[in-house]
Formats: C-alpha cells, sequence, structure tokens
C-alpha cells in the first residue's frame, strides 16, 4: 500500500488495487500512524521513507533539474 501511495495513487487507487475499500485503507494508514506514534500523513512519509531506505518497491526520489534560475528569468 506504501508504495502506492508513494507512487502517487490515491487512497481510492490503492484501495482498487488492493481489492479493498478507501476506508480500510483509511483504516490501515491510521493504524500505522498510531504504532509509530505520528499525528499525520507527512509525518507517516518521512518515516516510512526513513524506515525503507532499502526498499525495492519504492520509487526513487526525483532530483530536480539543475538549471541557473536567474539565467532563465533573464535577470543576469
Amino acid at each position: 500500500m506504501i508504495a502506492l501511495l508513494a507512487t502517487g495513487h490515491t487512497d481510492a487507487s490503492a484501495a482498487r488495487q488492493l481489492g479493498v475499500s478507501r476506508r480500510t485503507v483509511t483504516y490501515m494508514l491510521r493504524s500505522m500512524m498510531d504504532e509509530l506514534g505520528i499525528n499525520n500523513r507527512f509525518q507517516l512519509g518521512i518515516a516510512v521513507g526513513a524506515r525503507s531506505r532499502n526498499c525495492a518497491a519504492c520509487p526513487a526520489p526525483r532530483r530536480p533539474a539543475m538549471t541557473n534560475v536567474a539565467h532563465d528569468h533573464g535577470r543576469y
């Protein structure tokens, strides 16, 4: 489920992929947050990311394109 959400699925689309209800996905996420002692999904993402650096199912972090922002906007 975490891998689905990490790749951009909503609760509803993750639920469809898993064959469960959206409410079940919400319950599963709440259970994980309670177990980890955290209060919101942002904190859950940080906690899961920190624990799963070697997760083969998790997407690789995207690196921002290196551009000269000042040059792109004609300031220099």
